[in-house]
């Protein structure tokens, strides 16, 4: 019970921090709490009725009175990383658009800036992005960000995949991604900073990957 309530804690600490640091200690966790049942299954099977009841009944206290408590703050507790990376001054930056479902924005094919539009979704940290572009071989196009001023990779376990729109060969500049929606997790709910959001394609029969495009903009990191 005693290492079930530390590997909790220890989950808790782990959770602003990488994702492979929070998957190794959320499978800690789980062996834990199935040792647990094990454990009192035994003393049951040994007649020790009141060890058994008191080591189920102390693990819910644990879980009750310090498991809700610690996620709270966990949830409300910031990371600091918008902070330690302000947005350099006299640096321009795009802003999402704001997602109603029914918004579009104006396409020039002849202005490569308007290549690459970010909305806004339900919350900060959450956006999609639309993609237009000209003839391409068929294959998959996704995204890369980085932070600006130390040019940190931002959600790199999983932006690539989540981000990944596959395509058809085209003839013609065209919207090959619409609304596909992506997470930023570093930062915090308003802390602002600035993020370098790189468009990539991979062609389907060479494997063969370039860059397409990239874009500046002010990003705020999503409170899991």
């Amino acid at each position: 019970m005693i290492v079930a309530c530390l590997m909790y804690m220890l989950m808790i600490q782990s959770m602003k921090s990488s994702m492979v640091i929070e998957s190794t200690v959320s499978v800690l966790i789980l062996i834990v709490l199935i040792a647990l049942p094990i454990s009192w299954v035994i003393l049951l099977i040994n007649k020790q009725w009141k060890r058994s009841f008191f080591s189920f009944l102390a693990t819910i206290l644990v879980v009750c009175v310090l498991g809700f408590p610690l996620s709270f703050l966990a949830m409300e507790s910031p990371d600091g990383f918008g902070k330690d990376h302000p947005i350099p001054d006299g640096l321009e930056c795009n802003l999402p658009l704001v997602d109603d479902s029914c918004s579009t924005a104006p396409i020039d094919s002849i202005d490569t800036n308007n290549y690459l539009v970010v909305w806004n979704s339900f919350q900060g940290g959450v956006y999609k992005y639309d993609f237009y572009y000209g003839p391409l071989p068929a294959g998959e196009v996704f995204l890369r960000c980085f932070e600006v001023t130390e040019n940190i990779p931002l959600s790199e376990d999983e932006l690539e995949e989540s981000s990944k729109v596959c395509i058809d060969s085209t003839k013609s500049f065209t919207r090959l991604v619409e609304k596909k929606e992506f997470h930023i997790y570093e930062g915090d709910w308003g802390d602002y900073y600035a993020a370098r959001v790189e468009v990539w394609y991979r062609n389907g029969t060479t494997k063969q990957e370039r860059k397409l495009l990239e874009k500046v903009y002010r990003v705020e990191g999503w409170m899991r």
